[in-house]
């Protein structure tokens, strides 16, 4: 092991200020595989071991970034025993509990920064198929940039596999020289957003528990474009807007007429970018509406002023802006995040791969799950090719069981606005 080659920059230090005793910050990818594909532990080890050669990003950890200044390290040589494991289950309430763990559980330092579960169906003869986990800390890579983790295990040759360079060689991302106009105006926007946010809010606060639950779902992303077509939405527009509606119809215990909204923007329009390139902008959903066209209007209204203001760069971490000792700046980090006070996460990203199997099996469906950063609830949606995945992470002690209710509710939003297309 060694002093890696890869600096991190105040974006990826971001997530290290953030992760706590029960809070973890590490995002994950699952893959569901095709019926009947039987990957073998010992030949996804094999794969993993032959693919950590390509990029130096694969071998790269991280020893202290608690209240000591992390030591970036690489190691020479991936151990594959260490990085990829195996489990079973005997049915989906067992599959969703190990994953709901697996997201609460910290991934080991000095090691390569992620992790791959293989699981697979105790019984033989039991439907469910076996299912690919991997996750990553988010220091290491945003889910934009974390493409290039497909390369670990995807079937294709170099040149296939060059698609997944420009998010694992490119540079890793930072931001400087921030017009001071913009930025002000940033400022303002954000703080008219939290304002807004303010008042008749219930929502369950994050605890200290670290209990964490995962539920999933996915959609034709034919119909969920024509849904939204017809209701003169855009598609990002449309799934905030079923996401106000869901929650609205299956609240918490205590119901919130307003919900603060955490939502990722990305700082880098290109997405060439290694490293994190991810600020959030802050948006209001109404707990109280139940439509997906009650919900719109505020929405768009937001969102064109989050397109126009850029909110996020108040929060992006600039390499030019002043710094602190680092057990001081992970403090202001974390009184930071209270301040902000968000309830829920909802991401929407796009999807960028093109592979479609792993070891010769098919991936039938590819779901994001996200940390939960200050936010007892994150639903993160991915849209790739013919599916659009959702993600739900939540706490489990502040939103006990409340997974496959929101799922069951956001289902019916969305087949009820399909249905009338």
């Amino acid at each position: 092991m060694s002093d890696a080659a890869i600096e991190f920059g105040p974006q990826d230090h971001t997530y290290l200020h953030l992760d706590t005793h029960s809070s973890p910050m590490h995002w994950a990818m699952l893959l569901k595989l095709g019926d009947g594909a039987g990957l073998d532990l010992a030949a996804v080890r094999e794969r993993v071991a032959q693919r950590a050669e390509r990029y130096d990003l694969f071998r790269t950890g991280i020893i202290g970034g608690r209240w000591r200044r992390p030591r970036v390290v690489q190691v020479d040589e991936i151990d594959p025993a260490a990085q990829v494991a195996a489990a079973s289950y005997v049915d989906d309430a067992e599959l969703h509990a190990q994953i709901g763990t697996l997201m609460g559980t910290h991934l080991e330092r000095g090691r390569p920064f992620w992790h791959l579960t293989l699981f697979t169906p105790a019984d033989s003869m039991a439907s469910g198929g076996q299912y690919l986990l991997l996750r990553v800390h988010h220091s290491l890579s945003d889910g934009i940039a974390g493409a290039a983790f497909s390369a670990l295990l995807a079937d294709a040759d170099d040149d296939g596999l060059a698609e997944f360079d420009r998010f694992a060689t490119s540079p890793r991302f930072h931001i400087s020289g921030i017009d001071p106009e913009a930025l002000a105006t940033a400022k303002a926007s954000f703080g008219t957003a939290w304002e807004a946010g303010k008042e008749a809010r219930q929502w369950p606060k994050l605890t200290n528990a670290g209990k964490r639950e995962a539920v999933w779902h996915s959609v034709s992303t034919r119909d969920l474009r024509r849904a939204a077509k017809r209701e003169g939405a855009s598609v990002h527009e449309f799934l905030l807007a079923a996401v106000g509606a869901a929650v609205s119809t299956v609240p918490p215990a205590d119901a919130s007429s307003n919900i603060r909204v955490t939502l990722p923007v990305t700082l880098d329009k290109d997405f060439r970018h290694t490293g994190n390139a991810v600020a959030v902008s802050l948006l209001n959903l109404a707990g109280n509406r139940n439509s997906i066209a009650d919900q719109l209007p505020a929405i768009h209204a937001q969102l064109e002023t989050i397109e126009a203001e850029r909110p996020e760069l108040y929060l992006a971490a600039a390499d030019d802006a002043p710094r602190a000792p680092w057990p001081i700046f992970r403090l202001l980090s974390g009184m930071s995040m209270k301040r902000m006070s968000p309830d829920i996460h909802v991401g929407v990203n796009p999807g960028f791969t093109r592979v479609r199997t792993v070891l010769g099996a098919p991936i039938e469906d590819l779901t994001a799950l996200s940390p939960l950063v200050g936010y007892s609830f994150s639903v993160t949606i991915l849209i790739l090719g013919t599916r659009t995945s959702f993600g739900v992470v939540y706490d489990g002690e502040a939103l006990p069981g409340y997974g496959p209710r929101f799922v069951e509710a956001f289902d019916a939003v969305l087949s009820g606005a399909s249905s009338t297309v």
